[in-house]
C-alpha cells in the first residue's frame, strides 16, 4: 500500500492508494474523517478492495481537518490526474456537509425564502457543492451549533447550469441503542462487500403510491408499469416480476409496505409519497365505507380540529361550541375529545399512517435499491434520517435515492433506472439528474449483474464517442435508447430535428419520454412542436411533461393543442392539474376564442353543461387575475414583492413586460432584486432571450448597486444556459 501525505492550507489528508487488482483506467476516492478510518480501517479497505474488483483504482483519503473548500481542491486534482482519474466518490462519517445558498434553481421544489437568520432552515445540505466541479461557492460560515454544516452561496461569477463530472454518495450514521455510529459503519461496510461478491441481477421490483401523492393519478401508476416493463424486458414472464401497492388497498398500508419491503428477493423499490426527516408519509383517513365508518370518521376529524384550536391558546368549551356551531351537531358529540382513553386513542391510530424512523429496526428492508420519492427524507443535515436508516438496518438494502429537502411530485424522480438493470453503477445513474437535494446513500459503485446479455460494459461505455451511441439509437434495448439520447446531447452528437423524429415515430413510451426532455434542453421550434405533439401522447408522463412545459414556455403555437386537452373528458388526475396551471399563463381572451373555434364539445351528450363546466375553468384559471393584482392601488411594496415572488412558479409571460416598468420605476432594492431572481426562472420562456438581454443592460449600467448587478448577471447567465 503506497502512502502519499498532501498539505493543504486548512487540512491534511492521508492519500491511501491500495494495490489496483487490475489494471484501471478510472479511479474511486473514498474520503472517510479520521475516528471512522482509526475505528473501522479493516471494514473500509475490505470495501475498498470490493470497488477495485469492479475495474476502478481506489484512493482512501483521509480528512483530518474539517473544510468542504479544501476537500473539494482533493477532489478535483484527482479527478483531472493522468493516471486513473475519479469518476466518483464517497463520503463515509463526518465529513462536512456543505449548506447552499442561492441555487435554489438547481432544485425541483426548494424555494424557501433566504435568511441569514435561519440558515440551515433556508439552505440546501447538497454534494453538488463536491460532484460538480464547474461550480463555485463563496464562504459565509460555519454553523455555530452543528459545526458539520458550512453554508456557501453559489455568486453570479459561477456556472448557474449544474451538470455533475462526478457522481458521490453519503454513508453517515449515528449512534442508535446500544450500538455506536461506528459499530453501524462496520456493519454496513461488511453487509455491502457481501452483497457485491452476491453478483445479483435487478430481478424484482416494488412500487408504492402514498395518500396526496401526484394527485393520487391511477393512470399514472398504471403507465408507471408500463415503463417498467420497457425498462427491464426481462420481468416480462409468467411469474410476476413487478409488484404493485396503493395507499388505498389497506386501512394502514405500513404493514404490507413493510411485508413487501423485507422480501429477500426484491431487488429495488420506488416509494412515491410525501416525508420528512423522520417520517415516511403513507396514508391519508381511510374512506369511510358505511354509515358507522362515517361517523368515526367525523369524530376523529372534530377531535383533531379542536385539540389543535385548544394547543393555540382557545377556551376548550368555547372551542366545543363553535365547532359543533358550525356543523350544527349535537354538543354531546365533544365530550370525550381530551380524555385520557381517546388521545391515546387517536395517538396509536395515527401511529399505523405513515412509516416512522423508530419503525426502522422493527422490520428489515431487503430492496437493495430504495428510491424514496419523497421530501426530506435524506436530509442529511440532521443526524438521523430515513435514507440513513434503511441502509444501516440488518436487512440487505445497500442503496437508497432521496431527497435532503423538499422536491416537486412532477419530476423524472427514476431518470435511466432501467440502466441498472444492464448493470450501471447506481452513482453512474443518478449523476445523470443532478437535482440539488437528489443523493444517493450508501455506496454509489453498487451495480446489479446484467439482466441480459450485452456486448459492452455499461460503465466503460459512457466514456466512449458519439458514434458507438448513434448506433445504439437503432436496435439497443429501450434503456440503452434512452441512455444514448443522453449521451449524445451532453457531447452534442445529435440535432433537435432527429429528437423530434424520434419522439414522432418511436412506439416505445420510455423512448418518447426520454426524446422529449431531451428536447427541452435545445428549446427552439422543435422543441415548441414536441410539446403540442405531447399534450396528445398515449403516455401519460408525457402528456403531463407536456402540460408542465406548456406553461413554461408560453409560445401562443402551442395554445391550440393546449385548449383541446384541456377539453377532453378523460385526462388523468395529474394531467388535468398540469393542464390547468398551463392555461393559466395564456391570454385568457385568446384561450376562450380558441375554444369557441375548435367547439370540442359538439359531440358530447352533455354539450351545455360541459361546456359551462370549461368555461367557468378558464375563468378560474385566468392570467389577468393574477395580473391585476399587481395593480392594485391599496398593495403595499411587501405585498407586491411577494406577488412577484409568485412567478417563480408561475410563469406568467404576459406580465414579464409590466414587471420591466415596475422595475424601472421602483426604487426599493428588495423590491428590483425579487423580480430580476423571478425573471431567471422564465428559462423556457418564449420571452427568455428578451429578458435576458434586459439584465445583461442591468449588469452593464453603474446605475444600479452591486448587489441588483450581480443578481442580473446570475439571471442573465441562467436564460442563455451558461
Amino acid at each position: 500500500m503506497k502512502v502519499l501525505n498532501l498539505k493543504r492550507v486548512l487540512f491534511i489528508v492521508a492519500l491511501l492508494c491500495t494495490t489496483s487488482v487490475i489494471a484501471a483506467e478510472k479511479g474511486f476516492a473514498i474520503f472517510i474523517d479520521k475516528v471512522s478510518y482509526k475505528e473501522a480501517k479493516a471494514e473500509v479497505d475490505a470495501y475498498a478492495q470490493s470497488i477495485e474488483k469492479q475495474g476502478l483504482k481506489t484512493y482512501i483519503v483521509e480528512d483530518v481537518w474539517y473544510n468542504p473548500d479544501s476537500i473539494k481542491a482533493q477532489i478535483k486534482s484527482l479527478a483531472t490526474q493522468k493516471d486513473a482519474p475519479i469518476e466518483g466518490m464517497v463520503f463515509i462519517g463526518d465529513i462536512p456537509v456543505p449548506m447552499l445558498f442561492d441555487a435554489q434553481h438547481f432544485a425541483s421544489g426548494f424555494k424557501p425564502k433566504q435568511s441569514m437568520k435561519r440558515m440551515e432552515r433556508s439552505s440546501c445540505p447538497s454534494d453538488r457543492f463536491y460532484d460538480d466541479l464547474d461550480l463555485e461557492f463563496e464562504f459565509i460560515a460555519q454553523d455555530e451549533k452543528k459545526p458539520n454544516l458550512f453554508y456557501y452561496t453559489l455568486p453570479a461569477t459561477s456556472t448557474q447550469v449544474c451538470s455533475p463530472e462526478l457522481y458521490s454518495g453519503r454513508i453517515k450514521t449515528c449512534d442508535k441503542g446500544d450500538k455506536t455510529k461506528y459499530d453501524r459503519l462496520k456493519a454496513y461496510l461488511k453487509k455491502v462487500v457481501a452483497q457485491k461478491e452476491k453478483n445479483e441481477t435487478l430481478s424484482q421490483i416494488f412500487y408504492f403510491a402514498g395518500h396526496g401523492y401526484n394527485s393520487e393519478s391511477i393512470l399514472a401508476r398504471m403507465d408507471e408499469k408500463i415503463a417498467y416493463r420497457e425498462h427491464f424486458p426481462w420481468l416480462q414472464r409468467q411469474a410476476n416480476g413487478i409488484v404493485f401497492m396503493d395507499h388505498l388497498d389497506d386501512e394502514f398500508s405500513k404493514f404490507p409496505l413493510m411485508c413487501q419491503m423485507q422480501r429477500k428477493d426484491l431487488s429495488l423499490a420506488i416509494l412515491h409519497h410525501h416525508g420528512y426527516p423522520d417520517e415516511e408519509f403513507l396514508n391519508g383517513f381511510p374512506l369511510p365505507k358505511n354509515a358507522t365508518d362515517e361517523l368515526k370518521s367525523a369524530n376523529r376529524f372534530f377531535r383533531s380540529k379542536i385539540r389543535k384550536a385548544v394547543e393555540g391558546g382557545e377556551d376548550p368549551d368555547a372551542a366545543r361550541e363553535r365547532w359543533a356551531k358550525k356543523y350544527d351537531i349535537p354538543l354531546h358529540w365533544l365530550d370525550s375529545i381530551f380524555t385520557r382513553t381517546s388521545i391515546l386513542e387517536d395517538s396509536l391510530y395515527n401511529d399505523k399512517l405513515d412509516l416512522h424512523i423508530t419503525d426502522l429496526g422493527k422490520y428489515q428492508p431487503n430492496a437493495k435499491v430504495v428510491f424514496l420519492d419523497a421530501c426530506f427524507n435524506g436530509a442529511f443535515n440532521h443526524d438521523a434520517y430515513m435514507a440513513e436508516e434503511y441502509i444501516f438496518e440488518e436487512g440487505e438494502c445497500v442503496v437508497t435515492i432521496a431527497n435532503s429537502v423538499n422536491s416537486l411530485q412532477d419530476k423524472w424522480c427514476d431518470r435511466h433506472v432501467g440502466m441498472l438493470g444492464y448493470g450501471l453503477r447506481v452513482g453512474n445513474m443518478v449523476k445523470y439528474n443532478p437535482y440539488l437535494g437528489a443523493h444517493i446513500y450508501g455506496d454509489p459503485t453498487f451495480a446489479f449483474a446484467p439482466g441480459e446479455e450485452i456486448m459492452f460494459d455499461v460503465n466503460e461505455a459512457i466514456y466512449k464517442n458519439n458514434k458507438f451511441w448513434k448506433k445504439q439509437l437503432k436496435n439497443a434495448p429501450v434503456a440503452i435508447k434512452c441512455f444514448a439520447m443522453e449521451m449524445l446531447v451532453k457531447n452534442k452528437g445529435i440535432t433537435s430535428e432527429e429528437l423530434l423524429e424520434i419522439f414522432k415515430t418511436s412506439p416505445e413510451n420510455t423512448v418518447r419520454l426520454v426524446a422529449f426532455m431531451m428536447l427541452t434542453t435545445f428549446k427552439d421550434d422543435n422543441f415548441v412542436e414536441a410539446i403540442t405533439l405531447a399534450l396528445n401522447d398515449s403516455y401519460e408522463i408525457v402528456q403531463r411533461f407536456g402540460a408542465i412545459y406548456a406553461g413554461k414556455c408560453g409560445d401562443e403555437r402551442i395554445m391550440p393543442a393546449l385548449v383541446s386537452a384541456f377539453s377532453r373528458i378523460a385526462n388523468g388526475s395529474r394531467v388535468d392539474f398540469q393542464l390547468r396551471g398551463a392555461v393559466e399563463m395564456f391570454p385568457h381572451e385568446k384561450v376562450v376564442a380558441e375554444f369557441i373555434k375548435q367547439d370540442p364539445c359538439k359531440n358530447y351528450y352533455d354539450k351545455e353543461k360541459q361546456v359551462a363546466r370549461i368555461m367557468a375553468a378558464f375563468d378560474r384559471y385566468n392570467n389577468t387575475l393574477l395580473e391585476n393584482e399587481l395593480d392594485l392601488p391599496e398593495a403595499t411594496i411587501k405585498e407586491k414583492t411577494n406577488m412577484v415572488r409568485n412567478f417563480r412558479n408561475k410563469n406568467l409571460h404576459t406580465v414579464t413586460d409590466k414587471l420591466i416598468q415596475m422595475f424601472q420605476e421602483e426604487s426599493n432594492e428588495d423590491f428590483r432584486l425579487t423580480i430580476i431572481e423571478a425573471f431567471g426562472w422564465f428559462n423556457y420562456s418564449y420571452k427568455r432571450n428578451e429578458l435576458a438581454t434586459f439584465c445583461e443592460q442591468v449588469w452593464a449600467s453603474d446605475a444600479y448597486s452591486d448587489k441588483i448587478r450581480n443578481e442580473a448577471l446570475k439571471t442573465a447567465k441562467r436564460l442563455r444556459g451558461i
